[in-house]
């Protein structure tokens, strides 16, 4: 939130004044992220005071960032659902256009193990299986740092395969959203941003595109399997978990 809290519109000399402001000049998202970003300071302060029990910057902007995700995905992405069927269940995975490579993009977090792990899969425009891939890390980050390190390696992937017009599909709306917007900044999250972004100004026919969970189904499955396998596995054949939904998607 820098580039906001930061803006020279906003450095009235009160709190309160300075979140009027903003207010009155930044779109809804924006005014959510310095709102939560307002509300996870707060119970750290008193935390303080109470109990003497003192988080570091990072930790709370991580926390800003799993809590906005979080309340994205289900006040806004579930807004809009329709009477009788809900979008969600209209939602389905659509083949790409002739000549080009989609590739749906997952991370998943094992609770307890510390281990954050990630997925990819690449179909052509008839939805055939074409190689996959699985990684894990013993490490703890954000969910939104996660998907975005998750893009990145599918990206590098594309390019040691020498595939060159992929779209790219995540269900992560504030990636996908930093991305289209350019967004710069000194967190780890854009830091990974701007790889992507560097990635992409070599890779012009690289495209990354927003979908929700029920059309990321065959990414998201295939975390089940990385976790039993070794920190790095590649497939050149479909794996048993995901066969059926794969076929079932070329229909």
């Amino acid at each position: 939130m820098s580039s906001v809290l930061h803006n020279a519109t906003y450095q009235q000399t009160n709190a309160m004044d300075r979140i009027f402001a903003i207010c009155s000049n930044e779109s809804s998202d924006t005014l959510g992220r310095v709102a939560m970003l307002l509300w996870c300071i707060w119970p750290n302060r008193n935390d303080k005071l109470w109990n003497d029990n003192v988080q570091m910057p990072r930790q709370i902007g991580r926390h800003v960032f799993d809590a906005w995700n979080d309340w994205y995905s289900v006040h806004k992405l579930q807004s809009n659902n329709v009477s009788g069927n809900t979008e969600a269940d209209l939602v389905r995975w659509e083949k790409p256009a002739l000549d080009w490579v989609k590739c749906n993009v997952d991370v998943a977090f094992v609770s307890g193990s510390g281990r954050t792990s990630m997925r990819l899969c690449f179909r052509d425009n008839s939805g055939h299986f074409m190689a996959g891939m699985t990684q894990w890390q013993q490490t703890v980050i954000s969910s939104v740092e996660g998907e975005t390190w998750a893009l990145l390696l599918a990206m590098e992937e594309a390019r040691y395969r020498g595939l060159n017009r992929v779209q790219f599909e995540s269900d992560s709306k504030v990636l996908i959203e930093a991305i289209h917007m350019k967004r710069r900044g000194n967190s780890e999250f854009l830091s990974i941003v701007h790889d992507i972004l560097s990635l992409m100004s070599s890779f012009i026919n690289f495209e990354v595109k927003f979908v929700r969970r029920q059309a990321n189904l065959v990414a998201h499955t295939l975390a089940r399997a990385a976790n039993s396998l070794a920190s790095f596995h590649r497939f050149e054949n479909i794996p048993f978990c995901i066969e059926r939904l794969i076929f079932n998607e070329m229909q």
